[in-house]
C-alpha cells in the first residue's frame, strides 16, 4: 500500500513540476521574443491614422481638421484613463512578480530581475505617460 501511495505522489509531483517548468520556459521564451523583436512595420500614430482615414473616406479639409481634433481628444482621454488605472495595474504586476520570484532559485531570480529591467526599459517609450515602475524589484 505504501509503494502505491508513493508512486501516486511521485506521479503527481512530476506532473506539477512539469507544469511549472513549462510555464517558466514559456515566460522566458516570450521575454526573449520581446527583447529580440523582428523588424516589422512601423506602428501608426494618431497623425497616420487621421491621414489614412481622411484619404479612405475622401474627407474635405474641414472634415480632416475635425477628425484630427477628435483623435487628439480621444488620445488625451486614453492617456488619462491609463494614468488613472496604472497604480492598480502595477500592484497586480508586482504581486505576480513576487509570486514568480518565490518559486525561483537565487540565480533564476537574478535573471528574472534582469529580464524585468530590460522589459521595463523597452516599454517606457510605448506607454501613455505612465509613471516609471516601482523601485526595489530585484
Amino acid at each position: 500500500m505504501r509503494s502505491k501511495t508513493t508512486a501516486v505522489f511521485l506521479l503527481v509531483s512530476i506532473f506539477l513540476l512539469g507544469g511549472v517548468a513549462g510555464a517558466v520556459s514559456d515566460y522566458i521564451f516570450r521575454n526573449y521574443l520581446r527583447s529580440n523583436p523582428q523588424p516589422g512595420p512601423r506602428i501608426a500614430g494618431a497623425h497616420d491614422i487621421a491621414e489614412e482615414m481622411a484619404q479612405g473616406l475622401n474627407l474635405d479639409a474641414k472634415q480632416k481638421e475635425q477628425l484630427r481634433a477628435i483623435i487628439q481628444q480621444s488620445t488625451e482621454k486614453y492617456r488619462s484613463l491609463s494614468r488613472q488605472f496604472r497604480p492598480q495595474y502595477e500592484s497586480i504586476r508586482a504581486e505576480a512578480n513576487d509570486a514568480i520570484r518565490a518559486i525561483l532559485s537565487p540565480e533564476q531570480r537574478k535573471v528574472f530581475g534582469e529580464t524585468l529591467d530590460r522589459m521595463d526599459s523597452q516599454h517606457r517609450g510605448h506607454t501613455h505617460d505612465a509613471p516609471p515602475p516601482p523601485p526595489g524589484r530585484k
